[in-house]
């Protein structure tokens, strides 16, 4: 008999379209598919006109205040249709509900497991909710770390790749120049890594696809340059996902305020991808490898990624590699 499930989480680049694919791949029946914070709107202009006055002031919290109350309300009504107990349920970001209508969901389950994959200090309404779950799994290792004492039934767990697509060797072979990609939001602090980066690239005569996503319309034009394509429409996590097949070279540059691998990482360990990250983290894990991952500092000189991506690139054994996929991942968060 299939297992039943309910999912709970972002609408954040259709993510949640992977995990359906994997989970329905695995056989789970998925009783609902809830994603929070997509199809927000102001219940009148009332409320659109105090947020706007409001941010005047500093105060950038009313709207998603309101956010929240659209989620609890949405999720609560799309609950009310399920009259039978679900085998598990997963909720990714649980901080964007309240505690009742958690508590909703927990009585619609025999399991209530959690993924809070940003920090709790920087989303601290996370930490509120812990003990409505049977299992809370951390994204940051200091997250867990610091918690551990307080909560006995929070667990680390890493990202994953998704393993739905079995197609997993994607080299080329005699083409040149070799493509490097990179896609993610414009954020401040990691910018100037990026342009410095791109602009090595460019001399290594790579093909660059480098994408930032950006908010702000004056950002391209304060920080454009060759090498670099500023979009205002984000890819979907799929359709990265071809993007990430298609490269030769995977570029990760880490977000100061996590502590934990990103997906871009273990997506280049499924298809076999090198990969040049700032987060040294990785090497910490056993898919490490010098030849596969550089791991990138103001200390490493054009020469040095020259030198990286002379070299072939090193299998991994699948034992390893397979420690790490969304089959292995699912199973450990949903096991008692």
């Amino acid at each position: 008999m299939k297992k039943t499930i309910i999912l709970v989480m972002p609408h954040h680049f259709k993510i949640y379209e992977g995990f359906k694919k994997n989970l329905e791949d695995l056989d789970f029946d998925i009783k609902l598919l809830f994603t929070s914070d997509s199809e927000f709107q102001y219940d009148n202009a009332a409320q659109k006109i105090t947020n706007f006055f409001r941010k005047l002031v500093g105060d950038k919290n009313y709207k998603n205040t309101l956010k929240n109350q659209y989620n609890d309300k949405s999720l609560r009504k799309a609950l009310s249709s399920i009259n039978e107990k679900v085998d598990h349920a997963l909720v990714i970001r649980p901080d964007y509900f309240s505690k009742e209508t958690l508590e909703i969901l927990k009585r619609k389950t025999n399991q209530l497991v959690a993924y809070q994959w940003d920090g709790l200090d920087r989303y601290p309404k996370a930490k509120e909710l812990i003990n409505i779950f049977d299992r809370f799994f951390l994204f940051d290792v200091d997250d867990y770390e610091k918690y551990k004492p307080q909560y006995t039934n929070v667990f680390p767990i890493t990202n994953f790749y998704f393993d739905f697509d079995s197609e997993i060797d994607q080299h080329k072979t005699g083409e040149d120049p070799k493509e490097i990609f990179f896609i993610g939001s414009f954020i401040e602090n990691r910018s100037d890594d990026i342009k410095y980066l791109t602009r090595i690239f460019t001399e290594l005569k790579l093909k660059t696809n480098i994408n930032l996503l950006y908010f702000d319309e004056k950002t391209p034009l304060l920080h454009q340059q060759n090498g670099i394509n500023f979009i205002e429409k984000p890819l979907t996590y799929l359709e990265t996902l071809e993007m990430v097949k298609k490269a030769d070279i995977v570029l990760d540059v880490a977000d100061p305020v996590h502590n934990g691998l990103s997906f871009r990482i273990f997506e280049t360990l499924h298809y076999s991808k090198k990969l040049i990250t700032t987060n040294p983290l990785v090497k910490d894990y056993y898919f490490y490898s010098p030849d596969n991952i550089l791991v990138w500092d103001k200390s490493i000189d054009k020469n040095n990624i020259k030198d990286f991506l002379s070299k072939d690139h090193i299998k991994i054994d699948d034992e390893i590699r397979k420690n790490y996929s969304f089959t292995n991942w699912i199973r450990t968060i949903l096991k008692n």
